[in-house]
């Protein structure tokens, strides 16, 4: 038996009982907080480009979109893994030197869950089975450190629990997780300085080649089931040989996944919250300061300090934004956040965060690389003319698997994402059917999020971009 056959075994058995106490209690809300990254991301200018694709290409049924109008399955999971991923506020899951954004796998089973008329246990149950299925591809391959994207294990989950939903034999959804992993890997140079705004869409495009293979598998089409372990398959081009032992694996992935406090790249969160908490406990003037400096582990370094995936000399982009350093800590201390509004571009154009960051230098430690990823130490130290120095330090932040967010917690983020976004009574009725979605029919919620309007963003039916 492959790999791809064992994976496709594990997948077509998993069922909701299947799952704990604790991922079920979890699985809400990282869903509510999913979609809070949705409905931020309407209206940003790639997101309207994605829209208007899905306009031209996708058709008009049989899916729900969030933000209105309908497509078919294909195009509503490009369409809906583009809106949670692109804001970059969703969640994550951490290795010791690889990561990947978990929640790219949830417009993925939010849309076929639909598709099949599924109810919300199907939908937590999908959840739960993509999140693991590419964490532990994360945990047991070196795919970013060997110059593959984290995306490009979204082949394996995206089919794996989209097959599970569509009721698939494992046979199928080996072929459609072979034919989607053969075809669609991605390349860590999608995270290089200067960051374009595929970094924000890669996963999309993950999720359109990944169902269109699935569909095809369905209709009898056959794949590669080799392609892991066969003549220069993925073993070869890692360099390592993946050995997965998929009989002993759970689906309690969400349970290890991290969630973001601060809109900003994972690896930052730590610090971000170590400047926020020191700028609240201290008044400081901001034209004293000399410099501040940073000790970061080796992967924050490597993201945003400058290390690995290199520096932005010029930030003017949320893209630049939002994996730099200098400027989250330079805008946290301004501001006392680290949140959408603080990637407007006025913002991140103002002379004062522009000066600041010049003066922000990261440098990695070992001893901080050796706690990661149980904790993510940081500690910050601004010199001030006249020479004081004041200092702060962290292990962690709210929202680390170790310190994971409640319901209240993920309540709180969602209120603000969406706050003037929709109306108070539509956002207390998502908030209702997911903190009920054991109960619920996926369609229910649908109805919900296609109802969602932004403005003049807003999108009235696939026909109107």
């Amino acid at each position: 038996m492959t790999q791809v056959e064992a994976l496709a075994k594990y997948a077509a058995r998993a069922s909701f009982d299947d799952l704990s106490a604790e991922s079920r209690r979890q699985l809400p809300i990282h869903i509510l907080d999913s979609l809070a990254c949705c409905i931020a991301a309407l209206g940003a200018a790639p997101i309207k480009a994605c829209h208007e694709q899905v306009a031209e290409f996708g058709g008009t049924s049989p899916c729900t979109l969030i933000g209105g109008g309908q497509a078919n399955p294909i195009y509503a999971a490009f369409w809906h893994t583009a809106l949670v991923r692109y804001v970059d506020f969703m969640d994550n899951f951490l290795a010791q030197t690889e990561t990947c954004h978990t929640a790219d796998n949830f417009g993925v089973a939010l849309t076929i869950a639909d598709y099949v008329g599924g109810s919300g246990r199907d939908l937590m149950l999908a959840v739960a089975l993509g999140y693991t299925v590419q964490s532990r591809f994360v945990d047991h391959a070196n795919f970013m450190s060997s110059g593959f994207d984290h995306t490009a294990q979204l082949a394996f989950s995206h089919n794996a629990a989209a097959g599970r939903l569509l009721g698939l034999s494992e046979q199928r959804i080996g072929h459609a997780i072979a034919m989607a992993a053969v075809s669609d890997a991605s390349f860590a140079v999608v995270r290089a300085k200067p960051l374009s705004q595929w970094k924000g869409l890669a996963s999309a495009q993950s999720a359109l080649g990944a169902m269109n293979a699935l569909f095809l598998a369905r209709r009898g089409v056959q794949g590669p089931l080799q392609v892991i372990e066969g003549p220069l398959g993925i073993d070869h081009l890692l360099r390592m040989k993946i050995n997965i032992d998929w009989e002993k694996q759970g689906y309690e992935g969400v349970v290890r996944s991290t969630i973001k406090k601060y809109n900003s790249m994972i690896h930052t969160q730590s610090a971000v919250h170590c400047m926020v908490e020191l700028a609240s406990r201290n008044k400081i003037d901001f034209d004293k300061i000399v410099s501040i400096e940073a000790e970061v582990f080796q992967l924050a370094f490597d993201f945003a300090g400058g290390g690995l995936y290199g520096v932005d000399k010029v930030i003017r982009t949320k893209e630049q934004a939002d994996h730099s350093l200098p400027y989250l800590l330079a805008v946290a201390l301004l501001d006392g956040d680290v949140m959408p509004a603080q990637f407007e571009p006025e913002r991140i154009i103002k002379p004062d965060v522009q000066a600041l960051l010049k003066k922000v230098s990261v440098r990695p430690s070992h001893e901080y690389t050796e706690l990661y990823p149980g904790k993510m130490p940081v500690k910050i130290a601004i010199t001030l003319h006249g020479g004081k120095v004041i200092e702060h330090s962290v292990q962690d932040y709210p929202g680390l698997a170790s310190h994971p967010f409640t319901w209240e917690d993920a309540v709180q983020k969602y209120d603000t994402l969406v706050a003037g976004r929709i109306s108070e009574g539509l956002s207390r009725e998502i908030k209702d059917a997911v903190h009920s979605v054991e109960t619920i029919q996926v369609r229910d919620l649908m109805e919900l999020l296609g109802a969602v309007k932004v403005g003049h963003t807003a999108l009235a039916s696939s026909n109107t971009a």
